[in-house]
């Protein structure tokens, strides 16, 4: 049954984690636009979170750009962000055209 308007849902963990998606996301594709951005804010604070750790427990740059899987030669906070500033802009451009 879908629901009226669009959801996402995290499930699972490690290789198993996905992405759901009930509702109708057709329906009303701004909502959709919408609960995308708000997922996407919450995980952005929740990687926040788990660099800031990182770094109190005395991972480098270089380590968190290695976990993040955009940068080998990261030798900054700003090499990390920008790193994965063009690594999401790359993925965005596959979609919007």
């Amino acid at each position: 049954m879908l629901t009226r308007t669009p959801q996402l849902r995290i499930s699972g963990h490690g290789a198993g984690l996905r992405l759901r998606h009930p509702g109708s996301w057709q329906r009303d594709p701004l909502q959709a636009v919408h609960e995308c951005c708000r997922a996407s804010i919450a995980l952005d604070k929740a990687l926040g979170e788990a660099v800031r750790e990182a770094l109190a427990t005395g991972a480098s740059w270089r380590d968190i750009g290695l976990a993040l899987g955009v940068s080998e030669n990261a030798e900054t906070h700003q090499d990390v962000i920008n790193a994965l500033g063009q690594a999401k802009s790359a993925a965005w451009s596959r979609y919007w055209k």
